[in-house]
């Protein structure tokens, strides 16, 4: 069930938690076999935006780990979202990272700067977020902001 939503000011399509990823457009940064990992976190919803008259991209709205989501789908779905419903939320999009230490190759949820939905109060929301500070190979500082790393599949 794809949900029609405006978050802060950007039409989207909204991704409810569990609810199988579906579309008819190809759709840039989505991978089939990493969408069911992302629909079954609690702290991450998934959206997609289209910009200009570009292909939609696949983004997540991630939330620090235990923030209590309760009611956001059903706002979403009946066209009441409010801008306190995305406090504490950024925008991540799936993408490789390589450890600039041991090199692992891994899929993570990393900050995309650039984008401009949740983008009102960036810093405030970059500084009150919780990011992952170590690779999970070497335990050695990560060098993006990284929200979650995918595990194997």
């Amino acid at each position: 069930m794809i949900i029609k939503a405006d978050i802060v000011g950007y039409e989207v399509d909204y991704w409810p938690a569990g609810v199988p990823f579906e579309s008819d457009d190809v759709v840039r940064n989505y991978y089939h076999w990493e969408d069911p990992y992302w629909a079954s976190r609690d702290n991450i919803r998934r959206v997609t935006a289209r910009f200009f008259s570009g292909s939609p991209i696949y983004y997540l709205m991630h939330w620090n780990a235990g923030t209590q989501l309760a009611g956001l789908d059903a706002r979403a779905a009946d066209g009441s979202v409010r801008e306190e419903d995305f406090a504490g939320a950024v925008l991540v999009e799936p993408m490789d990272y390589t450890c600039p230490f041991c090199d692992a190759r891994l899929r993570a949820a990393i900050v995309d700067p650039g984008s401009p939905i949740l983008g009102k109060d960036r810093p405030a929301r970059l500084r009150a977020h919780t990011f992952i500070p170590d690779c999970p190979v070497c335990h050695r500082e990560t060098r993006a902001r990284v929200a979650e790393f995918l595990p194997p599949v």
